[in-house]
């Protein structure tokens, strides 16, 4: 067997044991409550023998240690047949019990002793201790259970999961009392139970590192550990004879007997070393992290426990009787009982909110913002039934009119006030351990706006890292740009001092990163790649960042940077939809980078050379560096696409996009005007469309309305661009478009059957042009067909259609579809090439006006 599952054999072995005490728990608790329903208060309690008497029974001949054998007649063989037999009573009937008991000399007698049954009053008090009895039944050992095997099952090798587990599996049989030991249920409390003291011992000495008491003093602990795992070896043997009828605890009647002496005070001081070694730690940790965590714990627990914790001593130390509520006041003892829920949801609120055993990372983020979110609401609910409740009980109680009146006024004016507190409760919660909620599409248009239109990289980099901090809550950014052969801090924020970090564009980091468009790093996880696959130079470069993510920072598919954030300041993990954000920011400010150092570049130039010369410059390396270096490979299609400045400014744009999904993005477009201007726009038509792509997928109409409203609100109103932009779908070949304002491509195909006829298509749908009209004016439509073998899809600006020759006559659509008709299966290279051929044949040498770009796509063949 695997190595790897062997911690879930014990794992799965102790949660059927308890699965299957508490289905017999939970299978008797309906008799339970219709006991309680029937009002029957018996005057003794009774868990396998007879442990409390009330004054009522105290005249009746029944005495403590008393072993019931029938009631009325009937043997009671087991717990329910002793639950059938109550039932049958009536208030203020005659019962007879018949009870065995040891005499002095040691032998067994049985005799018959008559009591009557209580008649219990309906009061607060009878309300109350069903909340209790539910909650202690009910709600208490299941979230128990549930959290403390979760908790094992995701780290089944940590032996601290495993003391959380028997810690929380003894608090889980706080209400189980009632059962005989010879039952399941009661083998389960008696165990589990035995075990609860030494867990919280060992739990509070090691978790979340260990004691410095204990480092000191080592051997002080195993004063308690080896009484303590003899209670537990004594209650094994117990249930051995009882079960199994394996006699060996007999052979330790005496040292049993000896430790009956020192048993409970034992326990409730190991119990209490664990509140002490929480304290402790919570002053003295180094770590900020664990000392808040431990904080947390520790008030959470002490403030859970401490109540209880004193009336237990107390009964102890005055030898009283009975359950918490006849020996105290009814409202301690009910606070006292209500606050020990607290102790579970303590543990699970620092364990899953606060990350203290790294647990769960992928399902943590909605588990957190449950508690967090839902338990006030929770709180809120049972605030709201306790007001009607007690309303109620004094109606019904036949109280003062007048007081009936106040208090239901009361209830009334105190219901609103619930919800206001609930309210701002939930905005303290979202606001002191979580992000404040933010519109990531507001963001990212906000933060594509500013970086589009700066020119200067350091207060780029200024205003993407502040954003991000402001954002997300990020304390710490870091942004590492190439310099040579490796990448170096250009801009970080929230650190003393810059962090001396050198990166090795040929390091496992840098690798890794041109591989995957995110990498979260967990620090605390002995499995997690930067544990794994890294050396300790790099790893230890990363700590001085304080990295939990890095984001790869490219520009035309080359790592040009990378960007570090530390962890949220809530340590709340980064979610898909922050990721998503993050990525598209990372990709924008890689294209603004780009811009930024070809502006920067640009400037430098232009200092040295004629305004004429410089805009020349300035065009040409802009189109140069924007228009597509390379052509992924698209199955089944052939493409290709040209552009000529016609005075080296231009202001014609053409792109290919490799999608995400496989698909492929074809774009052209044509921006009004000349010159620089023309040129810049075109930069910004690029750096919109590659930015929005990713985030619009399909919906290429809501593409080209955010492209309108980025070019509306960054150019001049009478600058514009006709554009027209496509998706190709190899897998269905299907092409989806969007036409704004620009001249329709032509798409040809053979008719069906003819096999030198070809039809002409234009693709027309869309709407008006870009960036000259205000968003609420504009609605674009997107059209969609299929293509087939051999279809040919060519796009052109005017600087193509009006190509003029000397007397000025254009040279017109007709001309340019009829050349294409002759050329048509021809590769898409050379349709290109013929077409400008053409158009340069007809101008003979005209000045052209116009820039002349062009694509060509060929769908092709099964046989090429």
């Amino acid at each position: 067997m695997n190595k790897k599952f062997l911690p879930f054999i014990p794992l799965a072995l102790l949660f059927a044991f308890a699965a299957a005490a508490m289905t017999i728990h939970f299978a008797n608790l309906p008799k339970i409550f219709r006991l309680s329903e029937r009002q029957i208060n018996l005057p003794f309690v009774y868990d396998g023998e007879i442990t409390f008497l009330r004054p009522e029974a105290e005249g009746s001949g029944l005495q403590i240690g008393d072993r019931l054998m029938a009631i009325n007649g009937r043997a009671i063989e087991s717990n329910e047949i002793y639950f059938e037999e109550i039932l049958k009573l009536r208030p203020d009937q005659n019962y007879t019990l018949t009870v065995a008991r040891k005499d002095p000399d040691g032998r067994t007698e049985t005799r018959d002793i008559t009591l009557t049954g209580i008649k219990l009053e309906r009061n607060f008090s009878f309300y109350s201790r069903n909340i209790v009895s539910i909650v202690f039944t009910y709600l208490l050992p299941t979230f128990c259970i549930l959290l403390g095997f979760w908790v094992v099952f995701v780290r089944p090798r940590d032996y601290l999961a495993w003391l959380l587990l028997f810690l929380l599996l003894g608090v889980s049989t706080i209400g189980l009392e009632g059962y005989s030991s010879n039952t399941l249920v009661g083998a389960y409390r008696n165990l589990l139970f035995s075990t609860w003291a030494l867990a919280m011992l060992l739990f509070g000495i090691y978790f979340p590192e260990r004691w410095s008491v204990d480092e000191r003093f080592p051997w002080a602990k195993w004063i308690f550990i080896v009484p303590l795992v003899f209670q537990v070896l004594r209650t094994l043997l117990v249930g051995a004879k009882m079960f199994l009828n394996i006699n060996a605890i007999d052979y330790l009647k005496p040292v049993s007997e000896a430790y009956n002496l020192i048993a409970n005070p034992l326990n409730l001081m190991a119990i209490g070393l664990f509140f002490a070694a929480l304290s402790h730690k919570a002053a003295t940790l180094k770590n900020p992290d664990a000392r808040r965590r431990i904080r947390l714990m520790a008030i959470g627990t002490s403030v859970s426990m401490v109540p209880s914790f004193l009336l237990v001593i107390y009964r102890l130390v005055t030898d009283a009787k009975g359950s918490f509520f006849e020996i105290v006041p009814f409202w301690f003892a009910l606070m006292a009982l209500l606050l020990l829920l607290l102790f579970p949801l303590t543990l699970a609120y620092v364990i899953v909110v606060h990350r203290a055993m790294d647990v769960g990372v992928v399902i943590r983020q909605g588990l957190q913002y449950a508690l967090a979110q839902n338990g006030v609401k929770i709180l809120q609910f049972a605030l709201l039934i306790l007001v009607i409740l007690g309303t109620y009980l004094l109606i019904s109680g036949g109280n003062n009119p007048a007081v009936q009146i106040g208090f239901i006024v009361g209830g009334l004016a105190l219901l609103p006030l619930i919800d206001y507190a609930a309210k701002n409760l939930r905005v303290w919660i979202d606001r002191r351990f979580f992000r404040e909620a933010y519109n990531a599409e507001q963001i990212l248009s906000d933060l594509s706006e500013q970086l589009r239109t700066m020119v200067e990289t350091k207060p780029l980099l200024e205003t993407l890292s502040a954003k991000i901090s402001e954002s997300l809550h990020v304390p710490q950014v870091a942004l590492l740009l190439k310099n040579g052969g490796d990448f170096l801090p250009a801009h970080t924020l929230g650190y003393e001092t810059p962090p001396p970090v050198v990166l090795d564009e040929n390091g496992k980091t840098v690798e890794k990163l041109r591989q995957n468009d995110s990498l979260i790093i967990y620090k605390d996880d002995s499995e997690s790649w930067v544990n794994e696959e890294i050396n300790a130079e790099e790893r230890e470069k990363l700590l001085r960042l304080n990295s939990s993510l890095l984001l790869p920072v490219t520009a035309k598919k080359e790592l040009s940077g990378l960007l570090s954030l530390s962890a949220k300041l809530s340590d709340e993990p980064f979610t898909s939809n922050d990721l998503r954000l993050l990525k598209s920011v990372a990709s924008q400010a890689g294209l603004a980078l780009e811009n930024s150092r070809l502006t920067e570049a640009i400037a430098r130039e232009a200092a040295q050379k004629e305004r004429l010369n410089r805009e020349l410059e300035i065009a040409r390396e802009v189109q140069e560096r924007l228009f597509p270096q390379e052509l992924p490979p698209v199955e089944g299609l052939d493409y290709f696409g040209a552009c000529r400045p016609a005075l080296g400014v231009g202001g014609d744009y053409y792109d290919f996009l490799e999608l995400t999904d496989g698909k492929l993005g074809i774009a052209i477009g044509d921006i009004s005007g000349k010159g620089i201007g023309a040129s810049l726009m075109m930069a910004g038509l690029q750096a919109s469309l590659r930015g929005q792509a990713i985030h619009f997928k399909d919906d290429l109409a809501g593409l080209m309305a955010q492209i309108n409203h980025l070019l509306y609100e960054a150019s001049t109103s009478n600058r514009y661009a006709t554009f027209f932009y496509a998706q190709f779908d190899p897998e269905t070949r299907r092409l989806t478009y969007v036409n704004a304002g620009h001249n329709p491509p032509f798409l040809l195909r053979r008719k069906d059957g003819e096999p030198e006829g070809i039809e002409v298509l234009t693709l027309a749908e869309g709407g008006a042009v870009v960036g000259m009209l205000p968003p609420m004016l504009v609605n674009y439509s997107q059209g969609e067909i299929e293509l087939c073998e051999g279809d040919l899809i060519v796009g052109s600006t005017d600087g193509i259609t009006e190509a003029m020759n000397p007397a000025e006559e254009e040279w017109g659509e007709e001309a340019v579809l009829e050349e294409l008709k002759k050329i048509y299966g021809k590769p898409a290279e050379e349709i290109l090439g013929h077409i400008m051929e053409k158009a340069d044949e007809f101008a003979a040498g005209a000045k052209q006006h116009d820039d002349m770009t062009i694509i060509v796509v060929r769908v092709l063949s099964s046989d090429g």
